[in-house]
């Protein structure tokens, strides 16, 4: 029992190359009347398709010997018949491809149970060419390139997530994703959340002692500190002042530098300042 590759021609050329272009789109929605703008990365349809120009197909057959009354015969069935592209895209796993076919000629042959094996071991070197030359076109670097702003965007935008304990689709509503800022009042907003929350709980969790006594212990020293001598007009100019220092050294938009004492010398001006 052996396996057989035969090169055949398609009439038809494989369209579903991937899209030339990729951009930044825009979709909002409102809940509870409150709109919000999402940017997500999306084909740009109107740049087209790479063309696919190979139009070969590989049939699998699988072929076996044997004798029947003294002479020498022969069956054989085909497994699948795999088109180029196929081969060539890493989202085809081979098992996918001839599964049916191996289901369909279980029981046909004398023993199938390595039947996967041969047929791996068959295609294996003519997929590894096709790969090769695949990865030679366009079309495959910019799947690669596409893939790795996409990693880095999944990346940035978990740790923004757990930065400022929101879901991770906020990322979505200020960003877009090459990490540009698209909403810089809604991110100054989820910013002042977070940094909000974190203040109480660390006043909850270790500052808060008031003991009641006349000199209010602490929890008035807290309200000391709290106080604030700037109008309200100095507090909105106070306010522009840290919101263009927080988006000028926000991580997000520092990938490959470290920020934080910049950030943490701004939260402390915020905080003295009682914004």
């Amino acid at each position: 029992m052996y396996i057989v590759i035969q090169e055949i021609q398609l009439k038809k050329p494989n369209k579903n190359g991937a899209y030339k272009e990729f951009k930044v789109d825009t979709i909002s929605f409102s809940f509870n009347g409150i709109t919000k703008t999402h940017y997500y990365y999306n084909a740009n349809y109107a740049a087209g398709r790479f063309e696919r120009l190979h139009l070969e197909a590989y049939k699998i057959s699988l072929r076996e010997s044997y004798r029947e009354d003294g002479m020498v015969k022969a069956k054989q069935c085909v497994i699948a018949t795999i088109g180029y592209y196929q081969l060539a895209d890493d989202f085809w796993p081979l098992y996918d491809l001839i599964e049916s076919g191996l289901s369909r000629v279980a029981g046909m042959f004398s023993d199938t149970d390595n039947l996967y094996d041969l047929v791996e071991a068959k295609i294996k070197p003519l997929r590894e060419r096709i790969k090769r030359e695949y990865h030679k076109t366009d079309e495959y670097k910019t799947i690669r390139e596409r893939d790795k702003v996409q990693k880095k965007y999944q990346k940035v935008k978990a740790a923004f997530a757990k930065k400022y304990s929101v879901d991770a689709d906020e990322y979505d509503c200020c960003y877009d994703i090459f990490g540009h800022v698209m909403e810089p009042d809604y991110l100054a907003e989820i910013i002042k959340k977070a940094n909000a929350y974190s203040s109480y709980s660390n006043y909850s969790s270790g500052n808060y002692s008031y003991s009641g006594s006349s000199s209010g212990g602490d929890y008035s020293s807290y309200l000391k500190s709290n106080s604030s001598n700037y109008t309200e007009e100095e507090k909105q100019a106070l306010k522009k002042f840290y919101k263009k220092l927080a988006m000028e050294f926000h991580p997000d938009r520092n990938p490959d530098t470290d920020t934080t004492k910049e950030m943490q010398l701004i939260n402390k001006l915020k905080d003295e300042w009682n914004l």
